[in-house]
């Protein structure tokens, strides 16, 4: 499947990791990616490519797209679409039993399946039921002051934080990610995938 992806830069208030408060404006990186359609099938999934700089961004993109394909009666192309995000070389068999328990769990709350992918596609808000835009894209930024390098399984990798200024609630959402030097793609850090599945606004 063939994604368009924009980038451009913008400036946001920053903690220099000494101070409590935001004081310095820093230049960000940020990429908008219209899908021609969600894919909805592994070889659709697979076929977008999560390497280089921008990897980072579709990886995230990516993991909206598993969300959006969760259903009461289809769990499992959702859980298939996250083994392809998380089930690295370094790290193996990270998608587990229990993050499938975890993710049907958050979308079984409040019915949150029918509306919580869509939320982070640019047009949607709650004022609109979370429709999203056509085409169908999402906006993701870079966090201030990464990536960094951590030690994960033994092996030292980037890991990064992309972010979502959705408007589903006061606050960012983001998620970790980290480039695998085995096939230079990206993956999902550990269990940071759980933070898009938090509560939203029903109402402005």
């Amino acid at each position: 499947m063939q994604i368009t992806i924009k980038e451009t830069t913008i400036q946001k208030l920053a903690s220099d990791g000494k101070v409590n408060e935001g004081t310095e404006r820093v230049d960000l990186k940020q990429v908008s990616i219209t899908f021609p359609k969600i894919p909805q099938d592994l070889a659709e999934f697979r076929s977008i490519d999560r390497k280089g700089d921008n990897g980072r961004f579709v990886t995230m993109a990516l993991l909206i797209c598993a969300y959006k394909n969760w259903t009461l009666d289809n769990e499992d192309l959702c859980a298939e679409m996250m083994k392809e995000l998380m089930n690295s070389p370094t790290a193996g068999n990270s998608y587990s039993n229990f993050t499938r328990s975890f993710v049907k769990e958050r979308m079984m709350q409040n019915n949150k399946w029918k509306f919580i992918a869509d939320a982070y596609f640019d047009g949607a808000a709650p004022n609109n039921g979370y429709t999203p835009s056509v085409p169908l894209t999402i906006t993701l930024r870079e966090y201030p002051y990464l990536p960094q390098t951590s030690t994960y399984y033994g092996k030292e990798l980037k890991v990064d934080r992309i972010v979502s200024d959705f408007k589903g609630a006061d606050s960012e959402r983001s998620i970790q990610v980290y480039e695998d030097p085995t096939d230079g793609k990206w993956y999902i850090w550990s269990d940071s995938f759980g933070s898009l599945l938090a509560d939203i606004k029903t109402s402005l």
